[in-house]
């Protein structure tokens, strides 16, 4: 369960690094284009990385309390969300 939770805690520290890039661009693209769209990007995406830090904080402070069973399927379940992540910042950067 040690791998899982690592590897668990290191998709949701490079989701965080990849949600701060789009704030970044969102941002960015509200700033130029004042449009409801692009601030509801900006608020999603920012939410959705209040999720991830209180998820790595939930990883320190209940380690003992998570089920053994579950710990590889929320690896694959943070490990997809980090790709597509990865996915829609590559194509938002352009």
């Amino acid at each position: 369960m040690e791998l899982e939770m690592t590897l668990t805690f290191v998709f949701e520290a490079i989701s965080s690094l990849l949600l701060l890039a789009l704030l970044h661009v969102y941002y960015r693209n509200y700033k130029a284009i004042k449009a409801k769209f692009t601030l509801g990007l900006l608020v999603f995406a920012a939410l959705l990385l209040l999720q991830n830090i209180v998820g790595m904080n939930y990883r320190f402070t209940m380690m003992n309390f998570y089920n053994i069973e579950a710990a590889a399927g929320v690896a694959l379940i943070r490990g997809i969300e980090t790709v597509a992540l990865a996915v829609l910042l590559y194509i938002s950067w352009e």
